[in-house]
């Protein structure tokens, strides 16, 4: 099913670093950042589930995972036609919502 919405994730990359809440010092790499931006949270590849979505992600065909991100709302593409930087970390937020573990609400 493809969404009606799309959202550029281009439009979600941060121009300067930022600082982690709760700390003082610890910056937020430009990919965390991107999928807090998007998602409210960061895939946690600490849990097996997280790391076995991302192999799969990362195994497959990457114009297919491009498609699939499409399909779910969120263009990973950035304004040249090239993936955005932690392109593959959104696609596994995605497969994450799709098998219930992630929720938005």
């Amino acid at each position: 099913m493809q969404t009606q919405t799309v959202i550029r994730a281009v439009d979600y990359l941060s121009k300067k670093p930022e600082l982690a809440e709760g700390t003082n010092d610890e910056l937020v790499s430009e990919t965390d950042g991107l999928t807090v931006r998007l998602f409210g949270s960061a895939p946690d590849y600490t849990q097996k589930e997280f790391e076995d979505l991302w192999q799969v992600v990362f195994d497959a065909d990457e114009q297919e995972m491009i498609a699939f991100c499409r399909e779910k709302g969120v263009d990973v593409l950035d304004d040249e036609g090239f993936p955005v930087s932690g392109w593959r970390d959104v696609a596994v937020m995605l497969k994450a919502i799709e098998a219930g573990l992630v929720s938005l609400a």
